[in-house]
């Protein structure tokens, strides 16, 4: 008889163990690949003749136009930074740092500098009721985010993604 309740307790404590790691797998966040990346990026590419428009007749709603930019270190390591676009001509992107990179003193928040089009990752408009226009790398991101995250994230940024 004894046996037998151990036998039922093992089983139900694996069943339970089971189902309660099986709950929690889709709660995970899962990396973003190479190639999920570059497909954001890409798209984002493809679709700069938005932010152009915007950047040429910014509408009343618009709360932020950024666009993501890939610098390099001197030891080669790629870092992409959100930063404010002032400016587009001949295919360079006057920018504002909005954030400061260690790596570079001339790379400090409200410092100025040209960027060519071909470093340019991603872009985004947000308005201000937070919905989140382009942003492909984010939206990526987003994807990847357990459901804890996605929240967290929706909360911090008050974006609205679609």
């Amino acid at each position: 008889m004894y046996k037998s309740l151990q036998l039922k307790i093992l089983v139900l404590l694996w069943l339970l163990l089971a189902v309660s790691c099986a709950l929690a797998t889709p709660q995970a966040s899962t990396p973003v690949s190479e190639k999920e990346l570059n497909a954001a990026i890409e798209e984002a590419r493809g679709s700069m003749d938005t932010l152009f428009r915007a950047m040429l007749a910014p509408k009343s709603s618009y709360d932020f136009i950024g666009i993501k930019v890939r610098f390099t270190t001197r030891e080669g390591t790629v870092d992409d930074n959100w930063v404010e676009p002032v400016d587009f001509y001949e295919g360079k992107f006057t920018i504002r740092m909005m954030d400061g990179l260690t790596y570079d003193t001339n790379l400090h928040p409200e410092h100025t500098l040209d960027v060519p089009l071909k470093r340019v990752v991603d872009w985004m408009i947000v308005e201000k009721d937070g919905t989140l226009i382009g942003g492909y790398t984010i939206r990526l991101a987003y994807e990847h985010m357990s459901l804890d995250e996605k929240k967290e994230f929706l909360r911090v940024t008050q974006y609205k993604i679609e």
